[in-house]
């Protein structure tokens, strides 16, 4: 009897991880555009180039803006010489607690206040209250969470500086943004890893935080994100300029000149 139990139990088990690798497989199936639209970095100098960051990425289904920049009028700006519509956007998703990142959002919901904004679980009350005030919704994330339908929150990891990174599911592998890298880019991999176990990491792109990092650190964390298997790399805002050199140098082919106006297509 123990034994005729044992076996469903393990049959039960199967299927359910069998139906969470399709769930996955089928994620993965979405083309995905990622257009970085803030960044003091520049890639097209036809844009505006101020410090900060922020992204929208686009699938087949969802549009999502990750961070907003400094500037609102910079924001708009830049997306609408890149063509894309703010009203587009179904989800904003804030990085961390710091203006480079959310100064923009005011701005970007005059325009647009039919979004939620998932925002790490450490935000101040006034911002939650200021997204309310928009008539937009506004999600605190603490752990690990579903945006949409190929695009999780890494869930927000704490530290000195608390915030939240995206992973997207591509064919190719996973993509993971993040916005200033305050934990740590080489913890926030490590974290990520383990919550899609069977999945690559095909490209990991934003701020990495490694400004005024000494040579010999970064050529540690260049060769530990190397080790686990980062296929592509795009460093940009606060990454700083010697980083994303010995990045360039370190990953060849695999690196990918960002900045604002970088669009990649997976």
């Amino acid at each position: 009897m123990i034994f005729r139990i044992l076996i469903f139990i393990i049959i039960l088990l199967s299927h359910n991880c069998q139906g969470q690798n399709d769930m996955l497989k089928n994620n993965s199936h979405f083309k995905i555009t990622i257009t970085v639209v803030y960044d003091n970095v520049s890639y097209d100098s036809s844009l505006t180039s101020e410090w900060g960051f922020g992204c929208v990425i686009q699938t087949e289904k969802d549009t999502v803006l990750f961070d907003t920049g400094g500037n609102g009028k910079v924001l708009l700006n830049n997306m609408q010489k890149l063509n894309i519509d703010p009203r587009s956007i179904h989800s904003v998703v804030i990085s961390h607690n710091h203006y480079d990142h959310q100064g923009g959002l005011k701005d970007f919901l005059t325009v647009n206040s039919d979004v939620t904004v998932f925002i790490p679980n450490s935000s101040p009350v006034d911002l939650e209250h200021e997204i309310h005030s928009r008539g937009a919704k506004a999600v605190r994330v603490d752990s690990f969470k579903q945006i949409t339908n190929s695009i999780y929150s890494s869930g927000e990891l704490k530290g000195n500086i608390p915030e939240q990174s995206l992973v997207l599911q591509s064919a190719n592998g996973l993509v993971i943004i993040t916005g200033c890298a305050h934990p740590g880019i080489v913890r926030i991999i490590e974290h990520v890893k383990p919550l899609f176990p069977y999945e690559p990491i095909y490209l990991a792109m934003g701020g990495f935080h490694l400004k005024g990092e000494s040579t010999e650190n970064i050529n540690k964390i260049v060769k530990t994100i190397q080790d686990y298997g980062v296929q592509r790399i795009a460093p940009s805002h606060c990454t700083g300029e010697a980083a994303i050199r010995i990045f360039k140098q370190r990953f060849g082919e695999g690196f990918i000149e960002s900045g604002v106006g970088k669009r990649i297509v997976i």
